[in-house]
């Protein structure tokens, strides 16, 4: 009976650490991939949630943390395997290559420039709305490392920017559906900062 209980406890447990984390893990796989790699991702890490979950936080927000940490070594897993398949495609002569994806803005292609551990860390920073000390959890580095790192990945988008690209909608106008935080930033319609500005005010 006892052992019951226990498990009937475990899955409790877990019900909560979903309910309290799914949206925002959703809406930080779809801010890195495709919809239905981000969903394949957040099944994956939800699954390596439960099989150690001995090892996840009770603290909701370091479990929120924890669970980015497991979701960016699985999107780079799937990063991976989609490269070993386009490779795969151009050896097979038939095969039509693979169709090269536009930007959604210009930031976009501003940041496809960037190294992926530079993208990776502004994300972080000005779409997660991480703090420092929460993207040192998330990357597994000191919060020194990530302020020299935040800094030298500005100055490397910097020029980018310089040369006519236009930022996304500002922070404050993010959709929320998928428990973003938006309250950092908010200020009065049509007057929110743009991510452009935020960037440069962060120097």
């Amino acid at each position: 009976m006892r052992k019951v209980h226990r498990a009937e406890d475990r899955n409790e447990e877990f019900d909560r650490l979903f309910r309290a984390t799914f949206r925002r893990l959703l809406a930080y796989c779809l801010r890195r991939t495709s919809e239905a790699s981000a969903h394949d991702a957040v099944s994956e890490v939800y699954a390596t949630a439960w099989r150690r979950r001995g090892r996840v936080p009770h603290d909701p927000h370091e479990a929120q943390l924890w669970l980015f940490g497991v979701a960016r070594r699985v999107l780079a897993n799937q990063e991976r395997g989609q490269r070993r398949w386009l490779r795969l495609q151009r050896r097979v002569a038939e095969a039509p290559a693979p169709p090269a994806l536009a930007p959604s803005d210009d930031l976009a292609e501003a940041l496809a420039a960037l190294p992926p551990d530079d993208r990776e860390l502004l994300r972080l920073a000005y779409w997660d709305d991480l703090s420092h000390q929460d993207i040192a959890t998330v990357l597994g580095i000191s919060t020194g490392a990530v302020a020299t790192r935040l800094y030298r990945a500005r100055e490397r988008l910097r020029p980018h920017l310089a040369a006519g690209a236009d930022p996304p909608p500002p922070t404050a106008a993010r959709p929320n559906v998928h428990g973003t935080r938006t309250t950092d930033h908010r200020t009065a319609p049509g007057t929110a900062p743009r991510t452009e500005e935020k960037l440069h005010a962060r120097r």
